[in-house]
């Protein structure tokens, strides 16, 4: 998943919303602009941080599916087995009592 976008789509975001809030406020342009500028970096930190915990989450999800999906596979393999070893028993089996016979 591509997470580049976060940090770029939080800092667009908030800074609209200050920047309508200041025209409604009536915000003289010097003090909007201040206002708008530390906005727009305070939020591109807590857009890259949020990213960040995201990609780990993603990775740490990635690595439990793959445990999970290995522990299946062997879980499939020793059922396999304990099959064929019944199978091969079973036919041995019969192979004696047809012998016996």
């Amino acid at each position: 998943m591509k997470t580049e976008f976060i940090p770029k789509f939080i800092t667009l975001l908030a800074g609209a919303v200050i920047s309508i809030v200041c025209i409604v406020k009536d915000v003289e342009v010097t003090r909007a602009l201040e206002i708008l500028l530390v906005t727009l970096i305070l939020f591109y930190i807590i857009g890259c941080l949020v990213r960040r915990l995201i990609e780990r989450v993603l990775i740490s999800n990635s690595v439990l599916r793959k445990e999970i999906d290995k522990q299946t596979d062997e879980d499939i393999e020793a059922e396999d087995k304990e099959e064929s070893d019944k199978d091969v028993s079973e036919s041995e089996t019969e192979k004696t009592d047809q012998d016996e016979n």
